[in-house]
C-alpha cells in the first residue's frame, strides 16, 4: 500500500511525456492544417484503427486479461505467464491482421460509415481511404505494445511502458512538419502513424524482454487463453458500445458546418490531456493492484484501493474541470491559436471544450470503476452501463444539436458519461463511497479558484499566469480548510 502513491506518480509522469508530446503533435496539426474539410478525414481516419484499438488494446480486452495474467505470475511463475502471453499475442494478432486486410480492402464502405456527411463532396471523401490504407497497419503495432504494457505494469514497471507512445506522437510530428512542407499533404502524418508504432513495438518488445518476458509456445498454446475471450466478449460489446458512441457524434458532425469534427477532436484531446496526465494514470494502477488483492482476497485493500483512486479524481478534476470551462477560449487560443487556425476556429473549439469538461470528474470515475468490475471479472456490468450511456447519448444528441451544433454533441457526450457513472457506481460489489469531506473541501476550493480566474480573466491577465495563480489559490483553500492531500493519498 505504501508504493501506491509512488506508483500512480511514475504511471502519470509516463502519460504525461507522452501527453506532452501529444499536445505538441495536436499543436502542429492544428497550426499546420487548420480545421478543414482534409482535417476532418483525417480525424475520421483516424478513428477506425483507434476503434479497434479500443477492443484489442488498451481498452477491453486488455483490461480482461490483466486478472488472468496477474495469477499466471503469482502462482505459476514467470516462465508460464511467457507462454500465456506469448499465445494470447499469437491469437489477437492474428485477429488485428484480418480485419486489417478487410479494412484496407473496402476503404469506400468504412468511409461511408464514418464520414456520411461528406459523401457529395469529392475533393473530401476522397482522401479518407488513401489514409485509412496507411494508418490500419499501425493496429498491430499498438495492440503488441498495449498487452506487453500489461505486463510491464504488473511487473512493477510504470514510467517507461506508459511513456512509450511518445514515439508516435514523435514522429506525427515530424509528419506534420514534412507533409505541411510538401503543399499541405496531410497524408504525411498518416505515414508519421505508421512509423511512430512500429518504434514504439520494438522499444516495447525489447522493455518487456528484460523484465523477463520470452515469447514462446514451448509446451503448446495455452488453452486457459480461451478463457479471457469468454469473458471478453461481454467486455468487447461494452467498448464497441462506447465506440458508437463517438462514431455517432462524429457522423453526425460530419452533417454539419465543414471543420467541426475537427473542433470536436481539438476540443477533445485537450478534455482528455487531465485524463490522460492523472486519471488513467490511477486507473492503470488501481487495475493491476486491484488483481493482486483479488488473487489474494484481500476486500479490504480493494476498497482501500477504490476510496484511493476516488479521493484523487476528486482532488484533481474537480479544479481540473472548472478551470477548462472559465479559461476555455484563452486556453484554445494559445495551445491552437496560430498560423491556420483562426480566431473562428478557437471559438468554436472552446464552445466544445466547455461542454466535454462538464463530464470531466464522470469520465473519470467511469475509468475507475470499470476497472474494479473488470478486475472482479465481472464484465457484464460495464457492458450494461456502456449501453445506458448510448441510449442517453444518441437522444441527447437529437435534441441538443439542433440548437447547439457541435456543441451539443459535446455537452450529450457528458450527460452520457453521467448516467453511466451513476448506473455502475449504484452496483459496486460490497462497496459505498461517502461523499463527504473531500469531496465537499475540493467543491469549496474549485469555487474559490473559479472566483479568482474570473476577476483576473475580466481584468486581462495573462492565460498563463491566471492558470498558475488560480492553481495556487486551489492548493491554498485545500490548506486553510486543512486538506493535506499527501495524507489523503496515503
Amino acid at each position: 500500500m505504501a508504493g501506491f502513491v509512488t506508483k500512480i506518480i511514475k504511471s502519470g509522469l509516463g502519460v504525461f511525456t507522452s501527453r506532452i508530446f501529444g499536445m505538441v503533435r495536436d499543436i502542429c496539426i492544428a497550426g499546420f492544417f487548420g480545421a478543414n474539410g482534409a482535417t476532418d478525414a483525417f480525424v475520421a481516419a483516424f478513428a477506425v484503427p483507434n476503434l479497434f484499438r479500443a477492443f484489442f488494446a488498451e481498452g477491453a480486452l486488455a483490461s480482461v486479461f490483466v486478472p488472468f495474467l496477474s495469477d499466471k505470475l503469482t502462482m505459476e511463475g514467470e516462465q508460464k505467464a511467457s507462454v500465456y502471453l506469448s499465445s494470447l499475442i499469437t491469437v489477437i494478432s492474428s485477429v488485428v491482421l484480418i480485419l486489417t486486410v478487410l479494412v484496407m480492402a473496402f476503404p469506400d464502405i468504412v468511409t461511408y460509415i464514418f464520414l456520411p456527411g461528406y459523401k457529395d463532396d469529392p475533393a473530401v471523401s476522397s482522401l479518407m481511404p488513401a489514409m485509412v490504407s496507411v494508418l490500419m497497419p499501425y493496429l498491430f503495432f499498438v495492440t503488441v505494445c498495449s498487452l506487453l504494457t500489461c505486463y510491464l505494469n504488473l511487473k512493477g514497471s510504470f514510467f517507461v511502458p506508459n511513456s512509450s507512445t511518445a514515439f508516435l506522437n514523435i514522429a506525427m510530428i515530424a509528419g506534420a512538419f514534412m507533409g505541411y512542407h510538401h503543399g499541405s499533404d496531410i497524408l504525411y502524418v498518416c505515414y508519421g502513424v505508421f512509423i511512430g508504432g512500429v518504434a514504439q513495438f520494438f522499444f516495447i518488445l525489447l522493455y518487456a524482454y528484460r523484465f523477463g518476458f520470452r515469447f514462446s509456445l514451448r509446451g503448446g498454446y495455452d488453452r486457459r487463453v480461451n478463457e479471457v475471450f469468454h469473458y471478453a466478449v461481454p467486455s468487447l460489446a461494452g467498448v464497441g458500445i462506447s465506440q458508437i458512441n463517438f462514431m455517432i457524434g462524429r457522423a453526425a458532425a460530419s452533417f454539419l458546418a465543414t471543420g467541426s469534427i475537427s473542433y470536436l477532436y481539438y476540443s477533445n484531446r485537450l478534455f482528455q490531456f487531465p485524463m490522460g496526465l492523472f486519471t488513467i494514470a490511477v486507473g492503470t494502477v488501481v487495475m493491476a493492484e486491484i488483481s493482486k488483492a483479488n488473487s489474494s482476497g484481500d476486500t479490504a485493500v480493494r476498497n482501500s484501493l477504490i476510496d484511493k483512486a476516488i479521493n484523487s479524481i476528486m482532488l484533481v478534476m474537480l479544479p481540473s474541470a472548472a478551470g477548462l470551462i472559465v479559461l476555455a477560449e484563452p486556453i484554445i487560443s494559445l495551445v491552437y491559436g496560430r498560423m491556420n487556425f483562426l480566431a473562428s476556429d478557437t471559438a468554436a473549439t472552446a464552445a466544445d471544450l466547455q461542454m466535454y469538461s462538464l463530464g470531466l470528474v464522470f469520465y473519470s470515475f467511469i475509468a475507475v470503476f470499470s476497472r474494479v468490475f473488470y478486475s472482479d471479472k465481472d464484465i457484464k456490468t460495464p457492458l450494461k452501463g456502456a449501453f445506458v450511456g448510448l441510449v442517453v447519448n444518441v437522444v441527447m444528441i437529437a435534441a441538443l444539436m439542433k440548437f447547439m451544433g457541435h456543441s451539443g454533441i459535446a455537452l450529450a457526450s457528458s450527460v452520457a458519461a453521467a448516467a453511466t457513472f451513476f448506473y455502475l457506481y449504484t452496483r459496486v460489489r460490497d462497496y459505498r463511497y461517502l461523499f463527504g469531506a473531500v469531496f465537499m473541501k475540493a467543491s469549496a476550493s474549485s469555487a474559490i479558484m473559479v472566483i479568482g480566474s474570473y476577476i483576473m480573466l475580466s481584468a486581462g491577465a495573462g492565460t498563463v499566469v491566471n492558470i498558475v495563480i488560480s492553481a495556487v489559490l486551489y492548493f491554498l483553500a485545500l490548506y486553510l480548510m486543512k486538506t493535506n492531500i499527501r495524507s489523503v493519498l496515503r
